[in-house]
């Protein structure tokens, strides 16, 4: 009897699965359709380029060297300024979240610092750091800080003021406090804060990579501009949907590790 429910159970849950994976699938391949519907005419009598034009701009662009090499470069732009702002962002918010002294300290320049666009923040960047690797870098990592930071704040206090007590009564070591109660209360804030960091970094990189780049998908959609190239243009954003999709499902992965109950829900 057991062993009978729990296959239906299993049965009704991935034919959920499979249903939420076609939907998403045939929603896509739609829009992919409706793209090559829409560009049959001759390239005379239109601009937008069609979905052939653009595989032949990716062959171009792959032949001539520069494709793989700025998707490589523009994941580890990505990749190491998200890491610094997690790594910043993480402490900052518990101590925010945690201490009233902490958040008024830290608080109000944090916002103030995410209000700034960042269009308008990279030439202070280009003087206090120059036109190299760092002031990319550091631009993406400010944008991922301020994303982290709230969610992990928030989430710190969000955690059940019960535990704490019970922490205070026990005499828990501070670091116990720390890893077990606020870490552990704070983890699906930071996920949630994690997604959005991600996006904004991807947005951040097309700034930055419009500053003395020679490598990077914000390069290669810069020069296009330049030269107006659509297909290449529609190449690179098509390239960051694509990476966004991948960041999200690697969230994804690591949410159903770490709070499997909150990515079953979903």
């Amino acid at each position: 009897m057991r062993a009978g429910f729990r296959l239906r159970v299993h049965a009704q849950q991935a034919s959920r699965a499979a249903s939420r994976t076609f939907a998403a699938w045939a929603s896509s391949l739609a829009l992919l359709a409706c793209w090559a519907w829409a560009t049959q005419s001759p390239d005379s009598n239109r601009t937008m380029p069609s979905p052939g034009e653009v595989i032949r701009a990716f062959s171009d662009l792959n032949a001539e060297g520069l494709w793989w090499p700025s998707v490589g470069i523009s994941v580890m732009r990505v990749a190491a300024g998200l890491v610094i702002g997690v790594l910043l962002g993480v402490p900052a918010g518990v101590l925010s979240g945690a201490s009233s002294i902490g958040h008024a300290i830290i608080d109000k320049p944090i916002h103030m610092l995410r209000a700034i666009p960042f269009p308008a923040l990279a030439p202070l960047l280009i003087v206090l750091l120059g036109i190299g690797e760092t002031m990319k870098i550091a631009l993406i990592a400010i944008g991922a800080f301020a994303l982290i930071y709230i969610n992990v704040r928030d989430g710190v206090r969000n955690v059940d003021p019960r535990l704490l007590e019970l922490a205070r009564a026990y005499h828990l070591p501070k670091r116990t406090v720390f890893t077990r109660i606020l870490l552990r209360g704070a983890l699906p804030q930071f996920l949630t804060g994690l997604r959005f960091a991600l996006t904004v970094s991807w947005i951040a990189l097309v700034t930055c990579e419009t500053v003395n780049a020679s490598a990077g998908i914000g390069y290669i959609l810069s020069r296009s501009q330049q030269f107006y190239r659509t297909d290449q243009m529609v190449l690179c954003i098509a390239a960051y949907a694509v990476l966004g999709l991948l960041s999200e499902w690697v969230v994804g992965s690591i949410e159903r590790i770490a709070v499997p109950l909150r990515a079953s829900a979903n």
